[in-house]
């Protein structure tokens, strides 16, 4: 087992190339540095990943706070089968923290078996829960990583690009994840501070949660304001991301000027009154004629790793 914790992105067409270029001259630059000592490789060639989700019919796992995939992929010489389940998940904002169970397989055909006994449910018939396991929704993309060195930390950096396909809909994946592979959260923010250049957008929803947001064909949900958003940090940012995801789909500048208006007022009076990136957030805001083009700003979203910094120190 091991226990993940990445941030998540959604990214521009036009910023890819440069945050390309940005990332293969800072691994190239590692690799340098590096191999005297070590023969790992800081980039790597592209993967082709194809992603099969299973749960059964009354979402057993999906209840119990699990996801279950198999994971077929490939390079330019070898096929891989992989079976994962993820647990425990714990979101603010786009960073992702779950534990994570892996086993090779194989085939493609999904074993439960070859998992440890403490990476499912409590109490869970594992032979029942084999017979009832159905494939309900897939993911494919294209997939290239760097490894990259930053302070103490090793953080990996995976650029995919390709489609989610569930209950016969499509739904665009193009997202950017930083994980650490060793070291710690604050050089993970921090080194996600520095590719803000690239206008990334903070993203809360996983290719599983996005998957099934499909195959149920369930609409993303306005979060209602609560007097706790007012004296809770985690809440605050959930309200910010959650109305912010919703104002991008569906193009709603009032619901997200309203929004950011609200979340100004309590930064005001409870967090950052003082802070220079806060101060250039407010100046942004006052012009905001796009939901996409303020929602992906440099600015934006240093402002929110700021804030997620904050709650990892404290």
């Amino acid at each position: 087992m091991s226990n993940e914790i990445e941030l998540k992105f959604e990214i521009n067409d036009s910023d890819i190339a440069a945050l390309q270029l940005y990332l293969n001259q800072w691994a190239h630059s590692d690799e340098l540095e590096f191999s005297a000592i070590s023969n790992q490789k800081r980039t790597f060639s592209q993967l082709t990943l194809c992603n099969t989700y299973y749960d059964t019919v009354d979402y057993y796992l999906r209840h119990h706070g699990c996801g279950l995939r198999v994971r077929t992929s490939n390079d330019s010489t070898i096929t891989h089968f992989e079976i994962t389940l993820k647990r425990d998940k714990k979101t603010i904002a786009g960073l992702h923290e779950r534990a994570e169970f892996n086993a090779d397989l194989p085939n493609s055909e999904p074993d439960l078996t070859v998992l440890p006994y403490s990476a499912l449910p409590d109490n869970c018939d594992i032979e029942r829960l084999q017979q009832d396991l159905l494939p309900l929704f897939s993911t494919d993309f294209k997939r290239q990583v760097w490894l990259i060195s930053f302070a103490s930390s090793e953080i990996e950096i995976a650029l995919d690009q390709g489609e989610i396909h569930s209950n016969g809909k499509i739904k665009i994946i193009q997202e950017v994840e930083l994980e650490i592979k060793q070291g710690n959260k604050q050089d993970l923010l921090n080194f996600a501070l520095e590719l803000s250049r690239f206008n990334l957008h903070l993203f809360s929803q996983s290719k599983a949660a996005r998957g099934y947001r499909l195959l149920k064909n369930a609409p993303l949900k306005i979060c209602q304001f609560d007097p706790q958003v007012h004296q809770d940090l985690v809440q605050l940012l959930k309200f910010w991301q959650q109305n912010e995801e919703y104002a991008l789909e569906v193009n709603d500048l009032e619901l997200y000027q309203q929004t950011l208006n609200q979340i100004n007022y309590i930064l005001i009076d409870k967090y950052l009154p003082l802070e220079p990136e806060f101060t250039q957030w407010q100046m942004a805001l006052s012009s905001i004629n796009s939901v996409k083009e303020f929602a992906f700003s440099e600015i934006n979203t240093k402002l929110k790793l700021i804030l997620i910094a904050n709650l990892t120190v404290n």
